[in-house]
């Protein structure tokens, strides 16, 4: 039972997190609710993190990732942030110490990735193979994803994190798919839609 309930919490907290972004960045949600439902979403997290010591390493290393890249910059955030670490401050939380460096070196190196990507776009030539790959390698913070199954696959942690994980990441990529569709021209929006569809049955696949 607790699996299912890891399964659905990581899934609410990547899209969480990425319609709070979309709000305060982008402009495309309402800040008023993003900043009303990030501290149910800072609860949920810590609760995630108090019942489960795999589930409290792999969302403690995701934090760090974005605390070192000072990617915490908004008033919803910080309030989620600071409800986390009062939560964990109160009750004290369980921590695979070994593994909690390697994915949290892995979620750093994802967001260094990322803007690095995201900062040099232009210069990337998207009919390169490499270039594509790098773009899509970091622009979806596949390192961390692929170190939860280096871990998972040696037996240190259930598989099914792994899972966890993509939930987490494509329910942040979905909600910011459906961010960039009310800003983009609607000629724009059957590629994106084909892209999504195209990703969620790779993730099937895998699982099957």
């Amino acid at each position: 039972m607790i699996m299912y309930f890891l399964l659905l919490s990581f899934l609410i907290l990547g899209g969480g997190i990425k319609y709070i972004d979309a709000a305060y960045d982008d402009k495309t949600f309402n800040k008023k609710l993003a900043l009303a439902i990030a501290p149910v979403l800072g609860l949920l997290w810590a609760y995630t993190m108090l019942i489960n010591e795999v589930a409290a390493t792999i969302l403690f290393a995701v934090l760090l990732g974005v605390l070192l890249k000072g990617k915490i910059d908004n008033r919803a955030h910080l309030a989620g942030l600071l409800i986390i670490f009062g939560v964990i401050f109160l009750m004290g939380v369980e921590l695979l110490f070994l593994p909690l460096i390697f994915l949290a070196a892995a979620a750093l190196l994802d967001e260094v990735g990322n803007d690095v990507v995201d900062y040099n776009k232009k210069y990337l030539k998207r009919n390169k193979l490499l270039h594509k790959f790098l773009i899509y390698f970091f622009d979806q913070r596949w390192l961390l994803k692929i170190a939860v199954l280096c871990i998972a696959l040696v037996g240190i942690i259930p598989l099914y994190f792994f899972l966890a994980i993509l939930l987490f990441d494509y329910a942040y990529l979905i909600v910011r798919w459906y961010s960039q569709s009310r800003q983009e021209k609607p000629s724009s929006l059957p590629r994106e839609r084909a892209r999504v569809h195209k990703t969620l049955l790779e993730i099937g696949e895998i699982f099957k």
